[in-house]
């Protein structure tokens, strides 16, 4: 199963309701062309995982490099797994504060996931990848998360 992740930023503020169209259109075209992943937006930059066939993977990052509400588009990592790492996920958002977040079940759930599933030589590149994004961004630098 072919992957990337990329990062950018949005070439304008997303307020709830844009950031709710985008997910509802991102869901749709997702699901006809059979990629998955996930995709997070904090402090208007983006980084997404998009799994799938390769061709569909690749259309779908370069439709996203030449859509006027992105810049900067950056791909960070690409490679494959013998399956997908986001099969059941769908793409969600919520505004909430940074006590909000930390309050979250699915934000202990993925603290947990992740204390359950260490890094090994044989993790996918991109879960190795996702692992430190987050230990960076929600675990060394809280403030960051205070900000919002």
């Amino acid at each position: 199963m072919y992957h990337l992740i990329y990062t950018s930023y949005a070439t304008q503020l997303f307020s709830e309701k844009e950031l709710l169209e985008l997910l509802k259109e991102s869901r749709a075209a997702n699901k006809k062309l059979g990629i998955t992943g996930m995709l997070i937006y904090l402090h208007n930059k983006f980084i997404q995982v998009l799994e799938g066939e390769y061709e569909k993977v690749v259309a779908l990052y370069d439709a996203i490099t030449k859509d006027p509400r992105h810049k900067k588009v950056t791909l960070i990592l690409e490679g494959n797994t013998k399956e997908r790492i986001f099969k059941d996920w769908s793409m969600g958002f919520k505004k909430i504060s940074h006590k909000e977040f930390k309050e979250l079940t699915g934000f202990k759930d993925l603290d947990k996931y992740f204390k359950e599933k260490p890094i090994t030589d044989e993790s996918p590149a991109v879960m190795v990848f996702l692992q430190l994004f987050y230990k960076k961004n929600f675990i060394d630098y809280p403030e960051e998360m205070q900000r919002q």
